[in-house]
């Protein structure tokens, strides 16, 4: 009978403990779901362009010809240099999470996460350019504000072709997310009084 009522005891003991670590599990699992979108790292790219004045090798069409010919007689030097920023974000998203990526072992205080695929994304673009340098003498003409958004859009168009061409930038911008994202998680694990393990998919 005491042998019973001991194997009683064991197995109820094994049944809140599998219960205990399975609701922990759960809700862990749902805390992390319910975050959605944890930004990690962010980059800013910087493009600078230049205007001057158009030069008979550059020039396009009759009217950008007799524009570069003109300038050949003027006195002076007409040169505006700017800046431009793009911003990337690299970002996981917890919404994709499963119920097996959490795994709790109550017993040893451990959890091992699999967290989702690092993402990067486009986040926006400075609205307007950064003067750095201007100049402008002698009979030369002032730089057009339809210079300036030209301007603009060929370093806008520059920079995402780099971008898209070099995987670095992304590459660089995914590690350091990662080691943000491992930091992150194992410290909020620890002050709930669990080592840790952060791996991805």
């Amino acid at each position: 009978m005491k042998i019973c009522r001991y194997l009683l005891i064991v197995l109820w003991f094994i049944a809140f403990c599998a219960c205990h670590e399975k609701e922990e599990q759960m809700q862990v699992y749902s805390e992390l779901k319910d975050v959605h979108q944890l930004v990690l790292a962010e980059m800013t790219l910087n493009k600078v362009g230049t205007i001057d004045d158009m030069t008979w090798d550059k020039a396009k069409g009759f009217s950008q010809h007799m524009g570069a010919f003109v300038n050949k007689f003027k006195t002076g030097k007409r040169i505006g240099v700017y800046s431009y920023n793009t911003y990337l974000q690299a970002y996981v998203d917890l919404g994709e999470l499963r119920t097996g990526d959490v795994e709790v072992d109550e017993e040893n205080k451990f959890v091992k996460i699999t967290l989702p695929t690092i993402h990067t994304r486009y986040i926006g673009r400075d609205l307007g350019i950064k003067e750095e340098h201007l100049r402008v003498t002698g009979l030369r003409s002032s730089i057009t504000p339809q210079e300036r958004a030209e301007v603009k859009e060929v370093m806008n168009r520059t920079l995402k072709a780099e971008v898209q061409g070099n995987t670095e930038f992304s590459r660089r911008l995914e590690m350091e997310a990662k080691n943000k994202a491992r930091e992150f998680f194992t410290l909020l694990l620890k002050n709930r009084g669990y080592e840790s393990e952060i791996t991805f998919k």
